[in-house]
């Protein structure tokens, strides 16, 4: 007996909720991602919030269950009055940088908590014990450009004890569009009683011919043994001026003493609007 095919559900969006710029949705359909694209001014505020709940009755009919498209372009015909829709299969792009033999599919990931817009805590369904592990993934295409920036920087921190240990590449239908972490056991972000250690860490990652261009205090995790772990790499550059270098060692003192929250992670988030304080 063929069981019976799952109700399509939205993932994910990126939501401009006065319709005055595109709007983008991610909707899963029997284990395939569809991306549609709502177009500005195609829907109104309260059609655009009715999306959430009530899409496909918002939409016209899309036949999300066949494989022959994979993207959606919706419109509202300006002599009729009409939505729109055009279908698409053209490809979309993927991080291109494979190092690590480990693949992981989007789908056997569990979100146990969300840490900011492209970053949760996380079970991979395939691993049995009950270790959290931390997913960083691009939900659109803008955003998979930051996943290509960090697999790469991974890539060269592999082995050197600076970063969290890399499990594998996340995709989605073969197209990679992330990656899964450790999660640091019993880490905690770094205080300002931790600055030397951190400049530590710092300096050996720009030995390594870099800069990291994020160095807040929640980009240095402590392990309970006093070891400093760098995170968030998607700003790091390659480096050869020490005075550059030298000028992201000294800022780290008044990053550590930061109160506002700003790097933190999910402070204010709404993936409903596509809002995130970082």
């Amino acid at each position: 007996m063929l069981s019976a095919l799952e109700p399509p559900r939205l993932i994910s969006m990126e939501v401009t909720r006065n319709g005055s710029a595109d709007s983008h949705y991610r909707i899963l359909a029997n284990r395939t991602v569809k991306y549609i694209t709502i177009k500005a001014g195609a829907l109104d505020a309260a059609s655009l919030d009715d999306m959430d709940l009530d899409f496909q009755n918002v939409l016209p009919p899309l036949p999300y269950q066949e494989d022959t498209w994979k993207l959606a372009c919706i419109t509202r015909n300006p002599f009729s009055g009409r939505l729109e829709a055009a279908l698409s299969s053209a490809a979309l792009p993927s991080v291109k940088t494979i190092w690590h033999p480990q693949m992981i599919d989007h789908l056997d990931i569990e979100r146990t908590e969300y840490l900011a817009l492209l970053t949760q805590e996380c079970k991979w369904k395939a691993d049995s014990g009950p270790e959290r592990m931390i997913a960083k993934m691009a939900r659109f295409y803008w955003e998979v450009q930051y996943m290509e920036a960090e697999t790469r920087m991974y890539q060269v921190l592999e082995g050197q004890g600076i970063a969290p240990k890399f499990l594998g590449h996340v995709h989605e239908a073969g197209r990679v569009i992330g990656f899964l972490l450790e999660k640091i056991p019993d880490g905690r972000h770094a205080e300002p009683a931790d600055l030397e250690i951190c400049k530590a860490a710092l300096r050996r990652f720009h030995g390594l011919g870099f800069v990291h261009g994020d160095c807040n205090k929640y980009n240095f995790i402590i392990r309970p043994n006093g070891q400093v772990v760098l995170i968030d790499f998607d700003k790091a550059n390659t480096c050869t001026d020490p005075a550059l270098m030298e000028a992201e060692i000294a800022s780290l003192e008044g990053k550590l003493v930061e109160t506002t929250g700003r790097g933190g992670g999910l402070m204010a988030f709404d993936e409903g609007n596509g809002i995130a304080a970082n």
